[in-house]
């Protein structure tokens, strides 16, 4: 499997994740506190996953 797939498996799971923080949000959250959360639940993931080293065993 490519390092491509995985980040984007890990991206689609980061957004569902994403998705479950919104309702926990205060309600005078602004708006780019949304895409912060959005960014840091989909990019780290996909980024770490695209890093991770290849299993050898």
């Amino acid at each position: 499997m490519n390092p491509y797939s995985k980040a984007i498996g890990a991206a689609v799971g980061g957004a569902l994740v994403g998705s479950a923080g919104l309702p926990v949000m205060p309600n005078d959250t602004p708006w780019y506190g949304y895409i912060l959360l959005y960014a840091v639940s989909i990019g780290l993931p996909a980024l770490l996953t695209y890093l991770a080293p290849k299993n050898t065993a």
